[in-house]
């Protein structure tokens, strides 16, 4: 059975044209990203297969001075971070501040098999370009809602994840003000989804399908009609029960795509862990939510992120099955 056909696109794979202009996609198919990237051979050693690195500090070239660093002076990035937040001006600098990198400080922060494990997600959900895994769906979900900051408004599908309805009218809802609105999705007319639009609203959640009920939600529709609206709100989609092998919701306009990795990426029920994976024009929110990452800490460990990329590389062949299984059934 063959991979299904969105807008025009075979899934894993964009036409020709725009994959040329992605620097970060290749022409290779699902399958083999799935097996090769973050999985690149070892410089020193040649194992094909990453190591498992367990150490949570690491050696500096010089203060500051970290291995292939992303930024020139990690020093002077945090003394910059300590003065924007004794002049109280953190916030709304965050997204402006790029202080994560590409060598190591501490396992928190950057650790190489997780990082591995975020190149492999970014190539496989198509049209993404950064990715961050988190020790759990959940906290996937709290770092998004955290990102929103106080009182804000976030309109959802009605029949939400119970772990994610749990999150936002408990969690968010009594500690940051954040208000939720919950919509039939599926069945709401433009309408009523625009007047569920408030000034404040910063988010649409979205499932597709819905867990554990497998509605459908028209993905296209409603990133239209967001559009559409002054408040033009972030668009994020859990694409957790199609995987990134059915559906590409970043190809069909959302700006956030989550993932329980326990489930079908993972593909072993021996792991708990989580993503998100946005697109290349996200790339300061995808520093803000990689500050929310490292500050609340709620990351895998080497391992964990060692048995997922594992797991990826088989993400093709199992959906797959599922889905020749799927359709017997049906």
């Amino acid at each position: 059975m063959s991979p299904v056909i969105l807008n025009g696109h075979v899934n894993g794979h964009a036409d020709l044209e725009e994959l040329k202009k992605r620097n970060a996609e290749s022409l290779d198919g699902f399958g083999t990203r799935a097996i090769h990237v973050g999985s690149e051979a070892n410089a020193e050693t040649g194992a094909v297969i990453p190591p498992i690195s367990l150490s949570t500090t690491y050696k500096q070239d010089g203060v500051g001075n970290h291995k292939s660093s992303r930024t020139s002076n990690g020093v002077m990035a945090w003394l910059v971070i300590k003065a924007l937040l004794l002049l109280d001006t953190w916030p709304r600098s965050l997204a402006s501040i790029r202080v994560y990198a590409h060598g190591f400080e501490y396992s928190r922060s950057g650790n190489p098999n997780r990082n591995a494990l975020e190149r492999t997600l970014a190539s496989l959900e198509s049209g993404g370009a950064h990715a961050l895994a988190f020790s759990s769906g959940s906290a996937t979900t709290a770092t998004v809602l955290s990102s929103l900051g106080p009182n804000a408004h976030v309109v959802s599908v009605n029949d939400v994840y119970g772990g994610t309805f749990r999150y936002m009218t408990r969690i968010a809802k009594e500690n940051q003000g954040v208000d939720t609105t919950f919509v039939d999705l599926e069945n709401a007319d433009e309408e009523e989804i625009r007047h569920a639009i408030r000034d404040n609203t910063k988010l649409i959640w979205i499932e597709s399908p819905t867990n554990p009920t497998l509605r459908l939600i028209d993905i296209p529709r409603i990133v239209s009609i967001v559009r559409s609206h002054p408040s033009n709100p972030l668009v994020l989609v859990d694409n957790t029960f199609l995987s990134p092998f059915y559906s590409s919701p970043l190809l069909q306009g959302a700006d956030i795509v989550v993932h329980s990795l326990t489930k079908y990426v993972n593909g072993h029920s021996d792991v708990v862990m989580g993503a998100a994976i946005l697109p290349a024009r996200h790339a300061a929110l995808t520093e803000r939510l990689a500050f929310l990452q490292n500050a609340i800490g709620a990351v895998p460990s080497p391992y964990d992120s060692w048995l997922v990329q594992r797991g990826a590389k088989t993400l093709h062949l199992r959906m797959k099955a599922h889905g020749r299984n799927a359709l017997r059934v049906a």
